[in-house]
């Protein structure tokens, strides 16, 4: 079973990877910039600084938080699950829709620890299913490692057709693998990283 600590670095890692997406698809408010108008404008003519600067607004960078990391991973927990049950181009499909949304939610409504524990169980029942699926086979790693990989493939393709950028799209996807891998003691080959 994932322990409560890779079920919290699993998800800080899909928070970091997620922020470049997440500026694609949930762009954050447009705000003024801070160091505009430093210097009162009476000051600013007395010493010649001449006229101050047009301000554009900026875009704010989103803040990817623990929680949301967490719940895209159990997006990509039921994508494992579903592709062990032959169910991966329905899952492909409703991904497209849901992960927007997650991204979008500005707060989370439960506690930190609340959404880990869900993530945890999530992982748990994957483990129960494979077992229940391979229970005498030896290499669950490796097909565990297989699945992972067509996740990847899966949420980049996905990922794609939401309109992100292809380089952000790899990068993302394979971060995301990389913390749903991390989640069962696996590690990512360094060249899908």
């Amino acid at each position: 079973m994932p322990t409560d600590y890779a079920c919290q670095t699993a998800a800080e890692r899909a928070a970091h990877c997620l922020t470049p997406v997440c500026a694609v698809l949930a762009p954050g408010r447009r705000t003024s910039d801070p160091e505009a108008e430093v210097m009162p404008v009476v000051l600013r003519n007395y010493l010649g600084a001449g006229p101050a600067a047009p301000t554009a607004p900026r875009v704010s960078a989103p803040v990817v938080r623990i929680t949301t990391g967490a719940a895209v991973l159990r997006l990509c927990l039921d994508g494992l699950r579903a592709e062990m049950e032959g169910s991966l181009a329905l899952w492909h499909a409703s991904v497209v829709q849901q992960l927007p949304q997650i991204l979008k939610r500005a707060q989370a409504s439960k506690a930190d620890w609340a959404v880990l524990q869900e993530l945890q169980s999530a992982a748990q029942e994957v483990l129960t299913h494979l077992a229940g699926v391979a229970p005498h086979s030896s290499s669950w790693a490796r097909s565990l490692g297989g699945q992972v990989a067509l996740l990847e493939d899966v949420l980049s393709g996905a990922l794609r057709r939401l309109s992100v950028p292809p380089e952000y799209a790899a990068s993302c996807a394979s971060g995301l693998a990389s913390a749903v891998a991390s989640l069962f003691g696996l590690v990512a080959s360094p060249a899908r990283q």
